[in-house]
């Protein structure tokens, strides 16, 4: 996929990735040049989107698919969803990190890695109101 990316990138092409859930997701080309994927470059991202962003960000592969429905319930696949909270705090991107954590942040790769750290790399979904409410079933 480098040398791919980076041909597409120097002739200014845009890439789509392919997806096991029959979606697919442009790859920007400068995402493209440095091997990236649609999902490591950010925007609106499908289940298989957040799925390897997940994974990209160091977490395990048997609690992606967990981990993209959570997103999917927290923020609809948007980078930028924003929630404030009644508390005065914030959630913030993918996985709807509270700035009470510290973590919290719009960055694709630094919102999926706080969302690895928070719930234990996908042991511990607890945090997230999605989660205990069920909200997160059937996104994916």
């Amino acid at each position: 996929m480098k040398k791919v990316g980076a041909l597409a990138a120097a002739a200014g092409v845009l890439l789509y990735a392919g997806s096991h859930h029959g979606i697919t997701a442009p790859i920007t080309t400068a995402a493209a040049a440095h091997g990236g994927t649609a999902a490591t470059s950010g925007g609106t991202l499908s289940c298989s989107g957040l799925e390897t962003l997940w994974e990209s960000a160091g977490g395990s592969p048997g609690a992606a698919f967990m981990a993209a429905e959570i997103a999917t319930a927290e923020s609809s696949g948007q980078q930028y969803s924003t929630d404030h909270d009644s508390n005065g705090s914030t959630d913030e991107g993918y996985w709807q990190i509270n700035t009470v954590n510290g973590d919290a942040t719009y960055d694709p790769m630094g919102n999926a890695r706080a969302a690895v750290a928070i719930s234990h790399d996908g042991t511990d979904w607890s945090p997230w109101v999605t989660y205990n409410s069920d909200a997160y079933q059937g996104k994916c």
